[in-house]
């Protein structure tokens, strides 16, 4: 290769690359970048006035599904396809999915990092810690990490870059088609791009940011050896469900996909029996003397029959015949008869590793929901523990956040209160929860400080709110609820067996 690099062109202009390292690309070349995104506040996603492609979707048979899962390397794609389909089609497979990206809050902690308390100074400690606060803020964790979550519950892998500002982040998801994963670092998922997704789809290269500018204009200059290109750390990071299978996604759902076929099937077999059930048959019969002759002319009869059939309605059918007719019926009619459709449901639920104790099960109760869920939680944590790691990549990266660290809690809304029962017991005791024990209750650090301003000197609530003396106020009523007036404090509904559960239904 010369000194410059002459083929790559920008608007029908040659881009000229130079061989120094050092001396870097000039972006400004690139079109639109003044104007396209001037504020991430905008982040435009496609052009509608311009050239744009929509989504497809393919129905799959179920033999087709068979043969995908019998080799998901080689059927990568399709599989996911197939699960992307069933995601909208099957408001049961959807459900399961969203059940399980519910089950944390994304509750997080600032702490420190690998930091001598001994020499740090409280100064630079506390504007550093102001400045991994507003980041953590600008990235709008609790709007944008879920769907970081929904995608790895429903196709394994999201892969992502971030568009960042002095007060905004963005994360943009990658088509996953053409996303791969090749290295890893600092514990978090590189992604390596198919540049020649933008043959074919170069009406959203502006959208993307510069970096994808500048090296699919090398992919142009060299289409064989920069076609699939590593895209910049820590910007761009890919979260996997099933981090142990890095070579490719496989959806942790996948297997469902039969199990959601045979509920359809058991669903249009009982439509096609209730409609059997509903049907009726109207007999007319011509009879005979003993000599084999017709009691009435059968041209008489078959204006009776035809005067009869044209007025029943469509559920009613009618036939004119000289043979007596008996019915021929393939209903099941045993007592232990059961609800196939009920049936299949729970099939699809058990092959989730879920309890349909959390679906409209009649037989749920207070614990069996509770242990199920937290059984269920640890999936979704290993998501956000991956999630976690690209957080505390990216802001490790920064020189103001080299000496903290973010930590995800185990917290979700089903154990808000047992966590925060915790984190209060452990504060009571003196040990530093403070921070953990108000993000447990959804009060992030960022707010913390800045609630505990209004609320005390710029409002002064705690003043002007205290309670009215009443016998309410002064009954007595120990550490663990119990009054004056007798008995036990009343248990919450995790907190009780089945049976006494079930002993306060009856009451």
């Amino acid at each position: 290769m010369g000194d410059e690099i002459k083929a790559a062109t920008v608007d029908d202009q040659p881009v000229k690359f130079s061989s120094d390292p050092n001396e870097g690309f000039d972006i400004t070349k690139f079109r639109r970048l003044p104007e396209r995104f001037a504020t991430l506040n905008k982040l435009i996603l496609r052009d509608l006035n311009g050239r744009y492609t929509t989504p497809t979707f393919t129905l799959y048979t179920k033999d087709d599904i068979t043969t995908f899962l019998s080799n998901p390397y080689n059927y990568e794609d399709q599989i996911i396809a197939a699960v992307n389909y069933i995601y909208g089609a099957s408001s049961h497979f959807k459900r399961i999915i969203q059940y399980f990206a519910g089950l944390t809050d994304l509750a997080y902690v600032v702490s420190p990092y690998k930091m001598d308390t001994a020499k740090a100074n409280k100064n630079s400690v506390k504007r550093n810690y102001r400045r991994v606060l507003d980041t953590l803020s600008a990235m709008s964790i609790k709007t944008q990490f879920p769907k970081i979550i929904t995608v790895c519950l429903r196709e394994d892998t999201f892969f992502g870059t971030l568009w960042t500002s002095a007060d905004n982040i963005t994360i943009q998801q990658l088509p996953s088609t053409y996303c791969s994963i090749s290295t890893i670092e600092g514990g978090v998922f590189n992604v390596t791009f198919d540049f020649s997704y933008f043959d074919s789809n170069s009406q959203y290269l502006p959208f993307y940011p510069p970096e994808f500018s500048t090296k699919y204009a090398l992919y142009q200059s060299n289409r064989s050896g920069m076609r699939y290109q590593e895209l910049d750390s820590p910007t761009s990071f890919a979260v996997k469900c099933n981090s142990d299978i890095p070579d490719y996604s496989l959806p942790p759902f996948a297997g469902l996909l039969r199990e959601v076929y045979d509920l359809e099937d058991y669903r249009q077999l009982r439509l096609t029996k209730t409609e059997i059930e509903n049907y009726a048959m109207v007999v007319m019969k011509l009879g005979m003397d003993n000599e084999g002759k017709w009691q009435m002319d059968f041209q008489k009869a078959y204006e009776f029959w035809h005067n009869l059939d044209s007025i029943l309605p469509e559920e009613i059918g009618s036939i004119l015949t000289p043979m007596d007719v008996s019915k021929v019926s393939f209903e099941r009619t045993h007592a232990d008869d059961v609800d196939s459709v009920a049936e299949a449901e729970q099939n699809l639920f058990s092959a989730a590793g879920v309890s349909s104790l959390l679906f409209n099960n009649e037989r749920a109760t207070g614990n069996a929901l509770a242990l199920s869920i937290k059984a269920d939680q640890a999936l979704t944590y290993s998501i956000v523990r991956g999630i976690e790691d690209v957080v505390n990549r990216y802001i490790q990266c920064q020189s103001f956040g080299k000496n903290f660290k973010v930590t995800f809690l185990d917290c979700s809304p089903f154990n808000r209160k047992e966590v925060g029962e915790q984190y209060l017991k452990a504060c009571q005791y003196g040990l530093p929860f403070i921070s953990y024990y108000a993000a447990s209750q959804g009060l992030a650090q960022d707010e913390l400080d800045g609630m505990n301003f209004l609320e005390d000197q710029v409002l002064g609530l705690v003043d002007r709110f205290k309670p009215l003396r009443s016998s309410t106020t002064q009954s007595s009523t120990d550490s663990n609820g119990a009054t004056d007036e007798g008995g036990a404090p009343p248990k919450d509904a995790e907190d009780l067996s089945t049976s006494r559960e079930i002993n306060q239904e009856y009451e």
